[in-house]
């Protein structure tokens, strides 16, 4: 990865690898980078809106949905956010199913 980052989320979306999120030694970022096996490369996606670490991750069709997750002042999260390859991130009308963090997420 380009920068430096732990507590994040992870998920892969058509044929990439989103690391999502995190903490970067300092704070928690809003920053995404993304990992292309075919190229054996990094590089720099769209940024969420909020800065979180220990949040959820999880893909369903054509979209990643970040679920929770902890801010830098330790208030938890239960906010939503949805990336879409087309249009990139929104915010969409509806919370997570509660204030959560160190949880993980799963489509069945």
């Amino acid at each position: 990865m380009k920068a430096r980052r732990g507590c994040h989320a992870v998920a892969v979306l058509g044929e990439v690898l989103y690391a999502i999120g995190g903490y970067d030694g300092d704070s928690m970022v809003s920053s995404v980078e993304i990992f292309d096996p075919r190229l054996n490369a990094w590089r720099m996606g769209d940024p969420m809106s909020n800065p979180r670490g220990y949040a959820s991750a999880v893909t369903f069709d054509d979209s990643l949905f970040v679920l929770g997750g902890l801010r830098s002042n330790e208030q938890i999260l239960d906010t939503v956010e949805v990336y879409n390859v087309n249009s990139g991130w929104s915010v969409p009308g509806f919370n997570s199913i509660g204030k959560r963090s160190f949880a993980s997420a799963i489509v069945m």
